[in-house]
């Protein structure tokens, strides 16, 4: 049944490209109103290379992990291939780029699959795990690097390619918690020296993040820790005391990084300096209120006029395009992953497995509410990307193995769900 489901979902998805592919080709006749014109054909490049990746990538889910959910890899699936080809329409050179990414992403997805058996070594090796990832993000001070050439160094680049560390970072630190928290079957007491070692390595990857002024990343990573630790405690004073602190250090740091007080500002007051430090929002919001109920048209918007595009704003340039429905499709998406997501992590077989759900779940409903509070004003902009949407190999990677850790702890057979304490948490959530 799971697997009925699944192959109609990506059909229904494989539809949805193909149509999109049409109209993007036949954008420019529209646009000049004359059959005289250059047909776009560049993005049927991407549109098969994701058909068949898919295939390739479905055809392993069946035959590693029978009993997934049916739902989360088709959402996924259809969410990679729609920013796919918005990236193919907006710059065909990062189109190819990210179609590149694609495939790296769906191998060492499948290549996850294959080892999914020895699934519980993520909690074993936690320490070794996360020490890697800091280590690693650690040499963007001394090699890091930026593709632009001006701005935060976090890429290490080599060969014209570059990978940014923070992006696997963050599933790092949530298997690192799962595997801590779930080591600790008193952890409903909130002891200081039992959480010490979890303040201790949070602290430590916040400092390298702010070291390195990436202060989106930075705000994924608390709430992370925040949310994993309710989830474990089912106490809501350690939500409150997040947002005391989140609120403290953010008072501090703007007046302390000139960064911070730039965002806030542009956030706060965007219309006087349209033209200067607030030109992204101002174009952002513009482009989504350009957009309206139904779009201007899929090709035949302007959605370059908003800067970064391909990435940080991909949100308003599908809005503009494809209107509140479209975006509406887009958020529907998301919500699906995220709802599968907690009830896999409350179907989850171990405390283990229950709390990296949770914390995937996390780690993917934050940063899609910050890229897209932020392109519409609702929270000052961060910098992140859209999960499986927005430009960019090392966020595509690490959405794709945060997908894997979901298809493999909903695979649970015959196996019963653990005992849940607290389902508090869970219901506010």
């Amino acid at each position: 049944m799971n697997d009925k489901t699944q192959n109609r979902l990506l059909q229904w998805a494989a539809l949805f490209l193909f149509l999109q592919s049409i109209i993007l080709t036949l954008a420019p006749a529209v646009r000049e109103r004359s059959w005289d014109v250059d047909y776009r054909l560049s993005h049927w490049a991407g549109f098969l290379a994701w058909a068949v990746l898919v295939a390739l990538a479905n055809h392993a889910a069946i035959k590693y992990l029978p009993e997934r959910d049916p739902y989360i890899f088709p959402a996924a699936a259809l969410l990679s291939g729609w920013g796919l080809l918005t990236i193919w329409r907006l710059d065909e050179n990062f189109g190819l780029r990210q179609t590149a990414w694609l495939g790296i992403s769906v191998m060492v997805f499948i290549l996850a699959l294959h080892f999914n058996r020895h699934f519980s070594l993520l909690r074993r090796y936690k320490y070794l795990i996360l020490s890697g990832g800091l280590l690693i993000t650690a040499l963007t001070l001394i090699f890091g690097t930026n593709p632009l050439g001006i701005g935060p160094r976090l890429w290490l680049g080599c060969c014209g390619v570059y990978f940014q560390p923070s992006e696997p970072l963050k599933i790092l630190l949530v298997i690192y918690l799962a595997a801590y928290l779930a080591d600790r079957a008193n952890i409903r007491l909130i002891s200081l020296p039992l959480l010490i070692p979890t303040l201790l390595v949070t602290g430590l990857a916040l400092l390298l993040l702010l070291v390195q002024r990436d202060l989106g990343t930075a705000s994924i990573f608390i709430t992370i820790f925040t949310i994993m630790i309710f989830i474990a405690t089912g106490r809501r004073r350690v939500i409150f005391s997040a947002i005391v602190v989140l609120s403290c250090a953010l008072l501090v740091g703007y007046f302390m990084i000139d960064i911070i007080q730039v965002r806030v500002m542009g956030w706060l007051s965007p219309w006087e300096d349209p033209t200067g430090n607030s030109y992204q929002i101002v174009q952002s919001l513009l482009a989504v209120a350009n957009g309206g109920t139904i779009g201007r048209g899929i090709g035949i918007g302007s959605p370059l006029l908003v800067p970064v595009a391909i990435s940080d704003f991909i949100y308003a340039a599908i809005a503009e395009e494809t209107g509140l429905f479209g975006i509406l499709g887009l958020i529907a998406l998301i919500w699906l992953i995220l709802a599968r997501g907690l009830i896999t992590s409350l179907r989850a077989a171990d405390r283990f497995k229950r709390y990296l759900a949770a914390g995937v779940v996390t780690y993917l409903g934050i940063q899609s509410l910050l890229i897209i509070g932020g392109n519409i004003r609702l929270l000052p902009l961060t910098g992140v990307t859209l999960p499986f949407v927005s430009y960019g190999g090392s966020s595509l990677l690490t959405s794709y193995f945060a997908m894997f850790l979901l298809l493999t702890i909903s695979n649970t057979e015959d196996e019963e769900p653990a005992e849940l304490r607290d389902p508090k948490p869970y219901s506010l959530l």
